[in-house]
């Protein structure tokens, strides 16, 4: 082998070469909302505004876990309450949380497909778009990726990253039920995750009260049809394809574009039924991976993208970034770990490729071509990316599902035994 092979091979083993690919392309992202999209960091100066008015650190925010309301005060006293200042400080801190996954990736995935696994992670966010730093999404994303990567080694810190992306969106709250079992890290998950998220709610209570407390369940269940969910896709494509003005999207009182007209009621409907059949989905899927077979890291992201993935279709008020939660699980499932590293990475190459056009799918709509989906009567080219991504994700979510639903037998009785009697990994990870 000739040096300049050898020096090559050497550097595309580097993590250095990953460190300045993941530099290069997050660059890319912050020029392209410098010069292109810079709208979207509205929701940011929204939150801005929100806690400048409130009268008490948990006041503020009400959609949201007062967690949210908490984190949001802090970063606004830190940055004296400017706009630019604010911004900023919410941008670099979801790319220190960017940064941070990037880092696990490499560290935790197994060393032969470490590579793949923290490339999934850089292309994934790239595709998405600079909407990752402008929402807090990031957050829950890269908690979920890291439950999954830290579950066989610290299952307790694994259980208390899920509890906080239960206090940042509520329903992550779910992705606990794959980490859990009959086992010792079974308990441990269970007892991270119980005392951080019953910590955080005893103390949201406490400071905030009752009210407070539920407020995000009240809000979201007020809220109309947003344009850009499952139930309303119909209706937008009649809309765009109708000579008529029958239908009317507007941005309403929760800061979002829902749309009116003939049949929004009934599709509010089959969203609430969505939402109640997919909600005990999720958790029948959950608790059948928490009684399945010896689990490995890449069963447990697969089980997580599923319930991510239902979750978000049967969601009444499916934002863009969403679809961001995607990502950390997506790297755990490729990364895998050292004690359970297939030949062969096959299906979840694949299933990276797909979650990575739903990403691109995603920016296209919001922000590329929002202008054009929600103004006027809708660009049919436009709707029609809407559309499209929509398939999609219906799509993927079965196959998600029924992968989830296949690799979670019932384990048997000697399963658990070993399980419950099974030597620990160290709590130092390597």
């Amino acid at each position: 082998m000739t040096w300049w092979r050898r020096e090559a091979r050497t550097l595309a083993h580097s993590g250095w070469t990953y460190a300045v690919l993941w530099a290069l392309s997050r660059a890319l992202l912050g020029y392209e909302w410098a010069n292109y999209v810079r709208y979207i960091e509205g929701d940011v100066t929204y939150y801005l505004g929100q806690v400048t008015n409130a009268t008490s650190w948990s006041s503020s925010l009400v959609e949201y876990p007062t967690p949210v309301a908490w984190a949001l005060q802090l970063l606004w006293a830190l940055t004296g309450g400017n706009q630019g200042a604010f911004v900023w400080g919410f941008a670099l801190a979801m790319v220190a949380l960017d940064a941070a996954m990037a880092r696990l990736t490499w560290r935790l995935s197994s060393p032969r497909w470490r590579i793949p696994a923290v490339l999934t992670w850089i292309v994934f966010v790239v595709l998405m778009g600079p909407i990752a730093y402008f929402r807090f999404d990031m957050a829950p994303a890269v908690l979920a990726g890291a439950g999954a990567f830290l579950y066989r080694r610290r299952p307790a810190l694994a259980g208390t990253l899920i509890a906080c992306g239960a206090a940042l969106k509520l329903w992550p709250a779910l992705l606990v039920l794959p980490l859990l079992g009959t086992g010792r890290r079974g308990v441990r998950t269970a007892v991270g995750f119980g005392v951080t998220g019953g910590g955080l709610a005893l103390a949201s209570l406490l400071v905030g009260g009752w009210e407070r407390l539920v407020s995000p369940l009240t809000w979201q269940s007020d809220r109309g049809l947003q344009v850009e969910s499952l139930p309303a896709t119909p209706l937008m494509w009649l809309r765009a394809a109708s000579p008529e003005p029958h239908w009317v999207v507007g941005l309403s009182r929760y800061n979002a574009y829902e749309i009116s007209g003939p049949g929004v009621e009934g599709a509010l409907q089959v969203a609430s039924v969505l939402m109640l059949v997919g909600f005990l989905l999720a958790i029948i899927v959950g608790v059948r991976a928490a009684w399945s077979m010896k689990r490995t890291t890449r069963t447990v992201a697969v089980v997580m993208l599923a319930v991510i993935l239902i979750m978000i279709d049967v969601n009444k008020t499916l934002s863009p970034q969403y679809v961001l939660w995607l990502g950390g699980p997506l790297a755990a499932l490729i990364g895998g770990s050292e004690d359970d590293s297939p030949p062969s990475l096959g299906w979840p190459v694949m299933w990276a490729l797909v979650g990575g056009v739903l990403a691109f799918l995603t920016q296209v709509v919001y922000p590329l071509r929002y202008g054009e989906i929600v103004y006027g009567t809708g660009t049919p080219g436009a709707v029609a990316d809407l559309v499209i991504r929509n398939v999609f994700l219906v799509a993927f979510t079965l196959v998600v599902t029924w992968k989830a639903w296949s690799q979670t037998r019932r384990r048997r009785l000697e399963d658990a035994r070993l399980e419950s009697l099974e030597i620990e990994a160290p709590d130092g990870v390597a």
